[in-house]
C-alpha cells in the first residue's frame, strides 16, 4: 500500500506542476492579447502625438537658429565672392590675359597682312605656326 500511496503522490505532484504551467501559460497568453489590443494601441497614439510635438519643436529650433545665423551667412557669402572677384581680377591675372590677347590678335594681323600681301610666313620664326589664320605648309 505504500507503494499506492506513493504513485499517488508523484501523480498528484505532476498534476500539480502540470496545472501550474499550463495556468502560467494561460495567464499570459491573456495578458499578452489584452496587452496588444488595448494598451498599445493607447501606447502607439501617445508615442505618435509626442513624436509631432518634438517635431513641431525642433522644426521651430531649426528654423530659429537658421534665421539668427542667415545675416552672418550672407556676409560671409558675399565676402566670399568679393575676395574671389578680387583674386580673378589681381594684376598677374589681368597681365597673362593681355598677354595672350595681344599675342594672338597680333598673329592674326600679321597672317591677314602676309596673304594680302602675298607672303609667305618664314619657317622656323617663334611664335608662328599656330593659331587662326595661320597656314601651315
Amino acid at each position: 500500500m505504500s507503494e499506492l500511496g506513493l504513485e499517488f503522490f508523484l501523480v498528484l505532484f505532476g498534476a500539480c506542476i502540470f496545472t501550474a504551467v499550463l495556468s502560467a501559460i494561460l495567464t499570459g497568453l491573456a495578458f499578452y492579447y489584452y496587452y496588444r489590443s488595448r494598451v498599445a494601441a493607447k501606447l502607439e497614439e501617445e508615442l505618435d502625438e509626442y513624436a509631432e510635438i518634438v517635431k513641431t519643436r525642433l522644426k521651430e529650433g531649426v528654423e530659429e537658429a537658421g534665421e539668427s545665423m542667415l545675416p552672418r551667412f550672407k556676409e560671409e557669402v558675399r565676402s566670399g565672392f568679393k575676395e574671389a572677384i578680387t583674386d580673378a581680377l589681381s594684376g598677374q591675372m589681368v597681365e597673362d590675359t593681355v598677354r595672350a590677347m595681344t599675342k594672338s590678335g597680333s598673329t592674326i594681323v600679321e597672317s591677314s597682312l602676309n596673304l594680302l600681301l602675298g607672303r609667305r610666313d618664314p619657317e622656323g620664326r617663334s611664335g608662328s605656326g599656330s593659331g587662326p589664320g595661320v597656314g601651315s605648309e
